[in-house]
């Protein structure tokens, strides 16, 4: 129980002790003037009947007041749990929306991402082809000119035997070699 339960609980009881205490003085008839009239009554019974019907009004007065707190708490909790759930489904779909906008914007990205690497793979693909021509191109001129180069020293290797060979004497295997030669030529021919 609550304290001041407890106090009111304490008073009543006090109360209830002092009127049983005081009975025989409270019921004695005395006059009693009501303003308008006058009539003969025990003044102390009056007078607790005037405070237990004040104090009734005011008990009635307080329960009719929690109740209508309870009743105005319950609409609150009503209207909390409604809210609520408003605002969960109101939640819920934002997130739904925004898992929607982040893979439409995943999806865009995406799609950036692929036709800039198609591009960049075709940029690519143009330059190896240029770059393939023109080693191709050097690859030939390289090959003309070691052809042409090969050609000039075999020309200028055999100008130098010629001249070499006309300036010294043969040797003599050289020369035996050549009268072999010629003996058999000159019976297969002869």
């Amino acid at each position: 129980m609550k304290l001041r339960t407890l106090a009111m609980m304490l008073i009543l009881v006090l109360l209830a002790v002092f009127l049983i205490i005081n009975w025989t003085t409270l019921s004695t008839v005395t006059t009693v003037n009501l303003v308008f009239d006058e009539i003969q009554a025990p003044l102390g019974i009056i007078v607790v009947v005037s405070f237990a019907v004040v104090i009734a009004i005011l008990m009635l007065y307080t329960i009719w007041q929690q109740a209508s707190v309870v009743v105005e708490i319950r609409q609150a909790h009503k209207d909390a749990r409604i809210a609520r759930q408003a605002a969960d489904d109101a939640d819920k779909s934002r997130v739904v929306e925004l898992g929607k906008d982040v893979r439409a914007r995943f999806d865009q990205l995406e799609a950036l991402i692929v036709a800039k690497n198609e591009e960049i793979e075709k940029l690519v693909r143009e330059r190896a082809d240029a770059q393939d021509r023109q080693f191709a191109i050097l690859r030939d001129q390289v090959k003309e000119e070691q052809a042409a180069a090969q050609n000039a020293v075999s020309q200028r290797l055999l100008d130098i035997d010629k001249k070499v060979s006309n300036v010294l004497p043969a040797s003599e295997g050289e020369v035996k070699d050549e009268k072999k030669k010629k003996e058999l030529f000159g019976e297969l021919f002869g």
